[in-house]
């Protein structure tokens, strides 16, 4: 007789915890963190060489968010004009702030005190890591030869990680000169395309790592989602490095309806023109936000990945159709610690054996373990070090 996957499901986890029982009570259940026994004590010099050394495919990695530090304060410092032309703040739609952006950049003249304002480590917050993105990010704003030169140096270390394949996300609106989150001018995208694309290729040919690249929208900016569809259509098969696909980052508010009707409406008329496209679709959907959240971006948005997606623990049904769609689920776990989508009460439950993406495997359903914003938390990390 054919058993079900439930079926499976339970008597694979009956069986861990016999073998647990037998052979160590303290021995995680899960079939992979067994494996490894306890990410508290993965990252021996040995597994860690081990780990690096595997080939890998990395599908959720930004690329504003793996620029490293110390190429942009080199570059800062080459210059004192370049300090000057710095924004003096930066607006912050998701809680109505302004940081002052050049007097925080002008005050670190050392890579530590700068990779500090650079990241969002120990604060467990989604919006304290788009702080981050609203001070480093006018660094590159519109200066096509820099944003050319750090794409290939991204591929530099994606090789340095023995990573095969990635696909690459960015927002060219927001790379682009005058794309901030407050303003309102028009903004051309396609050179900021053209000069990233430019650095990827010479990345992938001298690395060797095959790239190709997945434009967001930012949730902020409904104006510009239309344009991303657009442009994504025409570079699908500009090979290599082509545009593989959509999505929108920098927050989950556009799925509210009610609350963001002016984010929401734009958003899904966009993807719902690029579901008539045939483009395809990945979506952050239940890092932080709500597990319906979920439903929605593969029901309403056409999405056949999901980033992140931790919320689905809560609801069994939705994972039982996710895992029946074969929804990809992009997991990020040291991001998901430094977020805060990874919710526990107080730093005794920091277990990773309690992490979401344990219930996620048990249930069957497909998950993918990526980095996310590496420069923005431990350069090229995957896996938590602890």
């Amino acid at each position: 007789m054919n058993e079900s996957i439930e079926e499976k499901n339970t008597k694979r986890t009956i069986m861990n915890e016999q073998n647990i029982q037998a052979k160590d009570k303290d021995k995680p259940t899960s079939s992979i963190i067994t494996e490894v026994e306890s990410y508290h004590n993965l990252f021996d010099q040995e597994t860690e060489n081990f780990i690096q050394q595997l080939p890998k495919v990395e599908l959720h990695v930004h690329l504003d968010g793996a620029f490293d530090p110390a190429i942009l304060l080199n570059h800062l410092k080459s210059s004192e004009s370049r300090y000057a032309s710095l924004p003096a703040e930066a607006f912050c739609p998701w809680d109505q702030s302004t940081i002052p952006v050049r007097a925080l950049v002008e005050e670190c003249r050392d890579l530590e005190a700068f990779h500090s304002i650079c990241t969002c480590r120990g604060k467990r917050s989604l919006h304290e890591m788009l702080n981050c993105f609203e001070i480093f990010v006018p660094i590159v704003r519109g200066n096509l030869e820099f944003l050319e030169e750090l794409a290939c140096d991204f591929v530099k270390r994606q090789a340095q990680q023995n990573v095969l394949y990635t696909e690459v996300r960015y927002s060219p609106h927001l790379l682009a000169k005058g794309g901030t989150l407050s303003g309102k001018d028009t903004v051309d995208a396609e050179p900021v395309i053209t000069a990233i694309t430019s650095g990827l290729r010479k990345g992938e040919k001298e690395f060797g790592v095959k790239v190709n690249q997945i434009l967001c929208c930012i949730a902020w900016r409904p104006d510009w989602a239309a344009d991303v569809v657009k442009i994504a259509h025409e570079r699908r098969d500009d090979f290599p490095c082509a545009v593989a696909g959509i999505d929108i980052a920098a927050g989950e508010e556009h799925f509210d309806k009610d609350r963001y009707a002016h984010l929401h409406e734009p958003h899904l008329r966009a993807f719902k023109h690029a579901n008539k496209l045939n483009l395809n679709v990945t979506m952050h959907a239940g890092e932080v936000g709500n597990s319906s959240n979920i439903k929605d971006a593969v029901q309403n948005y056409g999405a056949t990945r999901i980033g992140h997606g931790y919320r689905i623990i809560v609801d069994p049904d939705l994972m039982k159709e996710m895992r029946k769609k074969n929804i990809h689920f992009e997991i990020c776990p040291t991001s998901s610690l430094e977020t805060g989508a990874w919710k526990f009460d107080d730093a005794t439950d920091e277990d990773w054996r309690n992490h979401p993406v344990v219930p996620m495997i048990d249930y069957g359903m497909k998950v993918g373990f990526n980095s996310d914003d590496p420069a923005g938390k431990l350069q090229n990390t995957i896996f938590p070090i602890k």
